[in-house]
Formats: structure tokens, sequence, C-alpha cells
């Protein structure tokens, strides 16, 4: 009788002990990875990145200043025992990361680090650090869908064509650059208007440039339209505004496999950053194998 009276005092702390236990988050080894030579890199905004996480209870035991120091491999990660990398960078950076560390158990957080941040707003949508780090205790684990193809690994888009050069018109904006847009500007739109056009394998109509989405199983594709300077103007606009996806465009379906044919070297920009593929080169929807925190209940 003695030792169920001691069960039942000690029986409600028991309980609440227990119940706690389900909403207590594990101790987590969080890395954050910023990019010091990003046009967009602010020391202090890295500082309040580090601020947020470590008020959420997910301190920083490490932050690795790319390029400065090398991007984590997967052996690296698994060796120090790491949880979580949290990254404040470009998508640029976050795919050569995401790509590398495929397979990883781990968790991969994208903050909003970059110029344009297209991978961020999928995960989370248009908010800023701080609104993503508040919501953290809800957040759910997603494989994302990936385009493969031409050796690389895309997990926002994939652009090809001659107008990519467009990209690079708007890095010099950015940078405000103007000697250097004095030279990229004519020769962008040169190129716009050239012979030079990219087509889907067994199609009539080639394009300036065509735009490839990852979505679950299919690959959605939108080819750019310049056919008279109104259209030129608009997607200069469009590629200096932020997001290339907004000039003039045909949309041309979802397909399962996409080959690209043009004539010679074809530009491409992959989540930002610059490629060349060669004509015939097939592209494949995937999905990528590495867990990435989305806080965007939409």
């Amino acid at each position: 009788m003695r030792a169920i009276a001691i069960r039942s005092m000690f029986l409600p702390l028991i309980m609440a002990l227990s119940r706690d236990h389900d909403v207590i988050p594990s101790m987590r080894k969080t890395w954050l990875i910023v990019n010091i030579d990003s046009g967009s890199y602010d020391a202090t905004a890295c500082d309040r990145v580090g601020d947020a996480l470590a008020a959420k209870g997910w301190p920083c035991d490490r932050v690795v200043q790319f390029p400065q120091d090398d991007l984590p491999d997967r052996a690296m990660l698994e060796r120090e025992g790491v949880d979580t990398i949290a990254i404040y960078t470009g998508d640029g950076t976050i795919n050569s990361l995401a790509s590398a560390l495929e397979g990883w158990a781990g968790e991969l957080l994208v903050l909003p680090g970059g110029t344009l941040n297209l991978l961020s707003k999928k995960l989370h949508g248009d908010r800023s650090v701080e609104d993503i780090v508040a919501d953290l205790d809800g957040a759910r684990t997603v494989r994302p869908p990936v385009i493969r193809g031409g050796g690389i690994t895309a997990l926002v888009g994939v652009i090809v064509g001659p107008t990519t050069v467009w990209g690079e018109v708007r890095e010099q904006a950015r940078h405000l650059d103007v000697s250097a847009l004095v030279e990229t500007v004519p020769n962008a739109v040169s190129e716009t208007f050239g012979d030079d056009s990219v087509r889907l394998a067994g199609a009539e109509q080639g394009y300036p440039a065509l735009n490839l989405t990852p979505l679950e199983d299919r690959i959605f594709v939108q080819g750019f339209l310049t056919d008279n300077a109104a259209q030129v103007l608009s997607h200069g606009f469009a590629w200096l505004g932020g997001d290339f996806r907004n000039g003039p465009h045909d949309d041309l379906g979802h397909h399962g496999e996409v080959a690209i044919e043009g004539s010679g070297e074809i530009g491409m920009l992959y989540d930002g950053e610059r490629g060349e593929i060669v004509s015939g080169t097939k592209f494949t929807p995937g999905t990528l194998d590495l867990g990435l925190l989305a806080t965007d209940t939409a």
C-alpha cells in the first residue's frame, strides 16, 4: 500500500514529463554557411541570422565563411555529428551545397541571403529570415523536385539559349558596373536578335531561350519571345527586375523528358549559375535526395 501511495504521488509529475517530451525538440548541432564574396553579403545581417537561430534554440556551433572556407561535404558533416545546415546565400551556392550533400541524413535550412532567393521562396514564401525562423517548430521536411542533365542538378530551374547573356547584364547592374554595362547591353541585344535559337527536339519553332521548371515527375517548359523591340525591352526589364521568368513567353507544356537542340555550344543558367550544353542534351525530372526544411504551409 505504501508503494502504491508513493507511485500516486509521483504519477502527475511523470505524466507531465512524458507530455513535455513530445514537444521539446531534441538538441540539434547546427552549422551556418554564409557567402562573404556575395554582392549582397552583410556581416551584420549574418550576425542577426545567427542570433535568430540561437534564440529559437538552434545555436550555430560553427559559421562557414564561403569561399574563404570550403563548403562542407557529407563525410565531414557525418564525422562532426552535424544535424542541420542553415545556409544564408544565393541560389547558386545553395545548389552547389545541396548537390554535393545528396544522401546525407541531416537537413538543410535554406534562408534568403542572395539576390533572387527563388529556392527560399519555394520553401518558405517571400518572407524574412526572422519570420522563417519563428515558424521552425512547425517546419516539415521535403525532398523537392529537380531537373538533371548536362552534368548539373537544378533545384529552381534551367534556362538554355543565347539570351542567358542577360544574366551577366543583371549582375553588372546589381554591382552598378556602368562601364561593363556599356559593353554588355549591346551584346545582349545583338545575341537576342541573332539567328541562333534553341528548340525542343522534334519541334519546328525555335526560341531565343527555353525555361525549364522542375515539377513532380515532369518538366514545365516555356519559350521566351523576343520577336520585336518591345519584347526585347520587356525581357531585359524582367532580367534586371530580378525574375527572368516574367519576360514574354509561350507555355510549351509539361514533359517527362526534354532534349534541347541548337547550334554550337548553348548557353545555360541553372539556379543562377552559368554553364554550357551541346545540342541534343537531355534533361529529366527527379527528386533531390536530401531533406530541406519548409515552413510555407500554402
